[in-house]
Formats: structure tokens, C-alpha cells, sequence
């Protein structure tokens, strides 16, 4: 195992509580999101994002939501997307076109996004209105842009470092000869190679022819 590979085993079960604490913050407050939220209690969604390797499992019940990289059983849906497809999901008029451009597949019940995706665009999406309770409102509002600036930021360099990687991996690609170019070098060191070999065989008879 590599330190990058270590560095995410012990960094995911982190990011999967943060995102447990959050959601249920955010979902499992309001009272007006309750009846979203009991059409969603006992279903399991399964989110594999292009991004990240591990699946995130989310399990709902009447009073909270479970978030789970590891789960044996299988889910009501499941949904293979993008960060940035999954983020416009909390504009529920956004999923048909979602899916319809594949920026989300979608296996099992469609039912669980579409009670997903209207149960988010319910939300209060703006963080000065969570923390304004306990912060005052002049701070919380400050907060939130600090917080929305830094997850620009973070967005703008994952899809940099997106965009390297497959740069790089299209440039080696370039470089690596085809199959018709490694069988014509083939022959080319065959030819060579029987070439040596004659003029071995004539340089030894013009030693003996000396010699003799």
C-alpha cells in the first residue's frame, strides 16, 4: 500500500461522517421536510462518483441518515454520476435533463432519486441561515462566503488536476507505438540481425583463407 492509497483509507471515514453530520443537519431539522422525508426512510441509495473510488451508501430512516462506504446489501438505487452532476440535483427540474445527457445512470428504483432530488431542492441552501442562530447574522453571513470560496476553490482544483491527468495519460498514449509499428521494428531487427550474421560467417572465412 502507498502513502497516497493510506492517505485515503484514513481520510474517507472521515469525509463520510462529515457528510453524515451535515446531511442529517441539514434534512432531519426542518420540520416542513418531514413528509419528503418519510417517503425516503427505510430505502438505501448507492452513490458512485467518477471522482471518488469508494461508493457512498446512504441509508434512510424516520429520524436520520446513515452515510456508509461499505455495505453488503443490495440498495433500493443506485446512481453513478459526477460531483458536479450530483450538486445540480438540488434543482429537481435538473434530473431529466441529467439523465438524459448520461451525466447520471441510474439502476433500480427512479423513484428514490426523484424523492432524493425534490427532498434537496427544499432545503434552505444558504448557509448564513444554519449558522445565524448561533454566530449573529453579520458573521454568519461572513462565514458562509468564506466557506462558498473555499469549495470554488476546491471544485477548481480537482478538475485542474482532472484535466492533467488526462492530458498527460492522452500524451503517453501518443507515444506508445501501435502493434504494426512493433512488428515492422521486428523484422527491421531480424533483418539486421541475419545481416550480422553473414558478415560473421565472411569475416570468419576471410581469417581462415589468411591464415591458411
Amino acid at each position: 500500500m502507498n502513502y497516497t492509497e493510506l492517505n485515503y483509507k484514513v481520510l474517507f471515514p472521515v469525509i463520510t461522517a462529515f457528510l453524515e453530520t451535515t446531511l442529517n443537519h441539514l434534512l432531519y431539522r426542518e420540520a416542513m421536510l418531514k413528509p419528503a422525508r418519510l417517503r425516503l426512510a427505510g430505502k438505501i441509495l448507492s452513490i458512485k462518483l467518477k471522482e471518488i473510488e469508494t461508493p457512498l451508501v446512504l441509508i434512510f430512516s424516520e429520524k436520520q441518515v446513515d452515510v456508509l462506504s461499505q455495505w453488503s446489501e443490495p440498495a433500493d438505487c443506485s446512481m453513478k454520476t459526477t460531483i458536479p452532476a450530483l450538486l445540480k440535483l438540488r434543482d429537481r427540474q435538473c434530473l431529466s435533463t441529467l439523465i438524459n445527457s448520461g451525466e447520471i445512470v441510474i439502476e433500480g428504483d427512479m423513484q428514490v432519486i426523484q424523492q432524493w432530488s425534490a427532498l434537496l431542492d427544499m432545503l434552505e441552501w444558504d448557509l448564513a441561515h444554519y449558522l445565524s442562530p448561533y454566530l449573529g447574522d453579520i458573521v454568519a453571513e461572513g462565514v458562509s462566503q468564506v466557506m462558498k470560496k473555499g469549495i470554488k476553490f476546491a471544485s477548481n482544483t480537482i478538475a485542474k488536476k482532472k484535466t492533467y491527468f488526462i492530458e498527460s495519460l492522452t500524451e503517453e498514449w501518443r507515444m506508445t507505438p501501435s502493434a504494426l509499428e512493433v512488428a515492422h521494428f521486428s523484422e527491421e531487427v531480424d533483418v539486421v540481425a541475419n545481416e550480422m550474421a553473414q558478415m560473421e560467417k565472411r569475416l570468419a572465412a576471410l581469417e581462415e583463407k589468411h591464415d591458411t
